[in-house]
């Protein structure tokens, strides 16, 4: 019984001299910050940082705001004005839905396309479509260190990524010239985007959309608003192009 008693008391002692020396074996907890680096593209391979991107903020000084601004409450049916955090403001008609707080968009293979301050019409229409297809949507968002016009040209090229399931899908895509006018003094350029041959999932899935971009000057958050308003075609009950044409003729500095 003693042997064994001192066997036990020896594990023990062997146990605890353990515990005190492997933390000194191996080393010493970095400081706050310190070791931090870049993770390397391919460490097996080239052992290069990984490159960076960095979206460029508006200029010092330049008027933001950290929410969206509140929803705006109309009677029902009435055109729904909104109000977006980049100084810009727009209307849709009564039977769409103001979801202006919220953000939406599309992602595939070839990326993501996300825009805040939208309206939706004829949300849930497809039934067999558990997250909810829409009609149509507008939305809104901000752009620096471009100008109005290569913001306009490359947001519109973002259809690829909207209606292509895959690089060489048969999805046709067409594009228009841009268009330059002003909204309030401001200069702005429009690219209106069909799509057409896309494959349907559903029955109830439309067959040809349209993308239409708007660029202009922002007043807060980014130097340039980037606006959009998508519509599924081939459906019943799709927005008619007029409609499109009557949002967009809609967007205005915000008083």
């Amino acid at each position: 019984m003693r042997v064994q008693l001192l066997r036990v008391a020896a594990l023990i002692g062997l146990l605890f001299l353990a515990g005190f020396l492997l933390p000194k074996l191996g080393p010493e907890a970095p400081g706050a910050y310190e070791g931090v680096v870049a993770a390397p593209t391919s460490p097996r391979l080239t052992g290069a940082p990984t490159p960076t991107t960095t979206v460029p903020g508006p200029p010092p000084g330049f008027p933001s705001m950290e929410y969206a601004p509140p929803e705006i409450e109309v009677p029902d049916g009435d055109p729904i004005p909104i109000d977006t955090k980049y100084g810009i403001s727009y209307t849709v008609p009564g039977d769409w839905r103001n979801d202006s707080r919220a953000v939406a968009g599309w992602g595939g293979s070839g990326g993501s396309v996300t825009y805040g301050a939208i309206a939706i019409y004829g949300y849930d229409y497809c039934p067999e479509h558990h997250d909810g297809a829409r009609k149509a949507m507008s939305g809104m968002t901000g752009r620096n260190g471009v100008d109005v016009a290569t913001a306009a040209f490359e947001a519109s090229r973002q259809a690829e990524i909207i209606f292509r399931d895959q690089p060489d899908d048969a999805v046709r895509i067409d594009y228009s010239g841009p268009v330059e006018f002003e909204i309030d003094g401001a200069p702005s350029v429009r690219y209106s985007v069909r799509a057409s041959n896309i494959a349907q999932k559903f029955d109830c899935d439309p067959t040809e959309a349209t993308f239409d971009v708007v660029a202009t000057q922002g007043y807060s958050n980014a130097t340039v608003a980037v606006f959009i308003v998508q519509t599924d075609q081939r459906i019943q009950g799709a927005l008619a192009r007029s409609v499109v044409d009557q949002v967009i003729s809609t967007l205005r500095r915000k008083n």
